[in-house]
């Protein structure tokens, strides 16, 4: 009875993430890219990112995530995304060009039980985007086609602490070295 509950509460997002991937891609001609402003470097993308608002028709953003809002930490160098998703840490391989992003695959992901919905919504959402921007104001923005799926604001953290325990070792900053007198 379980695995049914669970089978049919799942095949509203199966739905939902099959209709989001299906939509067509956004136009990348050169007569369009005011609409898409380019983002040159990988220190713009760089860092930690907070989720703010994520396209549900169902659900307000609070609702979804009621306590933790996902971060997503983009390291450029390794081509990964290392993120929270309210709930669960996970990491993924990703390719940008310009300013297209293509979700290659899941490196790995925790495993806690979550309540209601948010972490599959942004899951789903998060496989789902195609591109990126980042506006005057320094928000980036997750399209789907023309669609906005996802806003993020940049977080300002410590140089010294990593938004996700990681070694420093793991995160290539510059090693300190003493020396002794």
């Amino acid at each position: 009875m379980k695995k049914l509950v669970i089978i049919l509460s799942a095949l509203p997002w199966l739905l939902a993430s099959i209709a989001i991937a299906q939509s067509e891609p956004y136009p990348l001609d050169e007569d369009e890219a005011p609409l898409l402003p380019h983002v040159t470097t990988g220190s713009e993308l760089e860092g930690l990112w907070e989720v703010h608002s994520i396209y549900d028709k169902f659900q307000p953003f609070e609702v979804l995530f009621p306590g933790k809002k996902p971060r997503l930490y983009f390291d450029i160098i390794n081509e990964q995304i290392i993120g929270f998703t309210g709930c669960n840490n996970f990491s993924i391989f990703t390719s940008l060009h310009g300013n297209v992003i293509d979700i290659m695959g899941f490196l790995g992901m925790t495993k806690a039980w979550c309540d209601g919905d948010g972490e599959d919504i942004f899951l789903t959402l998060l496989k789902s985007a195609h591109t990126y921007a980042i506006d005057e104001e320094g928000h980036l923005t997750f399209l789907c086609g023309s669609l906005e799926i996802m806003r993020l604001e940049k977080v300002n953290e410590s140089d010294d602490d990593h938004p996700f325990g990681l070694p420093t070792m793991l995160t290539y900053k510059e090693p300190t070295f003493l020396l002794a007198d």
